[in-house]
C-alpha cells in the first residue's frame, strides 16, 4: 500500500511528463515511453483497492480521472515504431495526432484534474 505522499509523487511525476510533452520538451515518442501504461499499471482504483488504501486513493480521484483520459486518448499510439511500419507513410502522422490529443486534454483540464467518468 502506498502512502498519500507516494501517490501524490506518482501523480506529480506523470503530470510533469504530460506538461513536458505538451510544452515540446519531450518528443511524443519519449513521452510515450516514459509514461508507459500509467495509470493502468498501478493499483490506483479505490473500488478495487484494499479497504485500508481506499481513503488515500479517493483523495486523488480527480487526478486519476485525468490520467485515465490521457491513457484512453493515447491508446493505439503507444508503439510509434509499430504504427509506422503498420501504416507506412501515414504512420508518420501518428505522433502528431497523439500530441494533438494530449494538448487538447491539457487545455481542457489545465490543473490535470477531471471528474470521474462514472
Amino acid at each position: 500500500m502506498m502512502t498519500e505522499s507516494e501517490v501524490s509523487a506518482l501523480f506529480d511525476a506523470h503530470d510533469a511528463l504530460v506538461k513536458a510533452c505538451v510544452d515540446s520538451i519531450l518528443t511524443f515518442a519519449e513521452f510515450s515511453l516514459a509514461y508507459g501504461d500509467f495509470p493502468n499499471s498501478y493499483a490506483l482504483d479505490p473500488q478495487k483497492a484494499p479497504v485500508d488504501a481506499r481513503a488515500v486513493l479517493r483523495l486523488f480521484r480527480k487526478r486519476l480521472a485525468f490520467h485515465l483520459r490521457v491513457a484512453a486518448a493515447l491508446s493505439g499510439f503507444r508503439s510509434e515504431d509499430d504504427a509506422v511500419s503498420s501504416y507506412g507513410e501515414a504512420g508518420r502522422f501518428i505522433p502528431t495526432i497523439g500530441l494533438m490529443r494530449l494538448r487538447e486534454l491539457a487545455a481542457r483540464y489545465p490543473d490535470f484534474k477531471a471528474e470521474p467518468a462514472f
